[in-house]
């Protein structure tokens, strides 16, 4: 079975989901090939980029030869149809690009990571992915991250998605040897993407008064937030490869989800949710992103009017847990893989046969 994927995020050193679930597939031989569709390239590039990162894995760099704005995503969508055109199923993440290519008839699962429509943006482009979202439902399986999202998506649109949600490697978490941190203990570690719309700056900041707030993952914030947060002591350290965070891990004394909370970031099943509770390293999170559907030892969901007492607390006991290990990618690749073999199979059995002489 070969796959196409029209991917959110770019292929580089900081594993998200789909990359998870990409190198898993074709490691496991869930599928052939996956064709890894980035997001357009920067700038006006006329011509695509290929390279192959590992074996069953292409990974194309769609040219943008019109900016979004002047008619790019009709164009971009004449492109990518071109490109998917051989694949047996195509993995939908991008939910504008995909719906653009659902003219090209692929039998297609949406992987609805999150709640898209729910994030602070203009009003266009809440309607540009409202708009895609209706398209997919009526015509791709829906694979959703969290309950949370999956709740919508059956109020929205009357269907059952199936849950798939995220995994971590339980056996390189733990094995991490730690590392050596700067600044005065307990160290305080958030590991992440760094966006205003998951990040409480604010609270982050004064965090800076209970230990040393170390900040992992790429960076995404406003010139202005970011000096707000270097000014108060925290340290910001840009984006780490996949095999580094685990030594990131075992380096904290708390592990902290200091999450703005709203519709957006109830819906999210974050990664980090899965890679904390790998480790024995106490946990304080806002009741957000998954954490607010856990219960485990060492684990402190509180609202941020008592995030900073609950660090303290956290960080004086010294102790460490010993929890259930959460699902690894495996099971999720496996997971994931039975969804697109059932589409594929669905597809094949109502796909008119040919006729006439062979």
């Amino acid at each position: 079975m070969k796959v196409a994927h029209l991917s959110l995020d770019p292929w580089d050193g900081v594993w998200r989901r789909n990359q998870h679930l990409t190198a898993g597939l074709v490691d496991t031989r869930g599928v052939e090939s996956v064709r890894y569709v980035e997001p357009p390239g920067g700038g006006l590039a006329v011509r695509a980029r290929r390279h192959r990162p590992r074996a069953g894995v292409e990974v194309v760099t769609p040219p943008l030869l019109v900016p979004r704005a002047h008619g790019g995503y009709r164009l971009l969508a004449a492109w990518l149809m071109r490109t998917v055109r051989d694949a047996d199923v195509l993995w939908v993440n991008d939910p504008v690009a995909g719906s653009g290519v659902l003219p090209a008839g692929l039998p297609a699962v949406y992987d609805v990571t999150d709640d898209w429509r729910a994030m602070a943006q203009s009003a266009a482009q809440r309607a540009r992915i409202v708009a895609a979202e209706d398209a997919l439902a009526n015509a791709a399986r829906t694979v959703v991250c969290s309950e949370v999202l999956a709740a919508r998506w059956r109020e929205r649109y009357g269907v059952d998605p199936v849950v798939v949600r995220n995994g971590v490697d339980v056996a390189a978490v733990r094995r991490a040897a730690p590392r050596r941190l700067a600044g005065p203990a307990p160290h305080l570690v958030y590991i992440g993407t760094l966006h205003a719309n998951r990040i409480d700056s604010a609270l982050v900041a004064a965090l800076t008064a209970a230990g040393t707030v170390h900040l992992v993952g790429p960076d995404h914030l406003e010139p202005g937030t970011r000096r707000l947060l270097v000014s108060a002591g925290v340290r910001l350290y840009g984006a780490v490869t996949f095999e580094q965070v685990p030594s990131w891990l075992a380096s904290a004394d708390v592990l902290l989800c200091p999450h703005v909370v709203d519709h957006f970031t109830v819906s999210l099943d974050a990664i980090k949710a899965h890679e904390y509770l790998a480790t024995d390293r106490p946990i304080v999170a806002t009741p957000t992103s998954g954490f607010q559907s856990i219960t485990a030892p060492g684990l402190v969901v509180v609202d941020c009017g008592r995030f900073a007492d609950a660090v303290r607390a956290a960080a004086s006991t010294g102790r460490r847990y010993n929890r259930l290990p959460p699902c690894s990618w495996r099971e999720r690749v496996n997971e994931f893989a039975a969804v697109l073999r059932d589409v594929a199979d669905a597809d094949a059995r109502h796909r008119p046969r040919p006729t006439g002489p062979p």
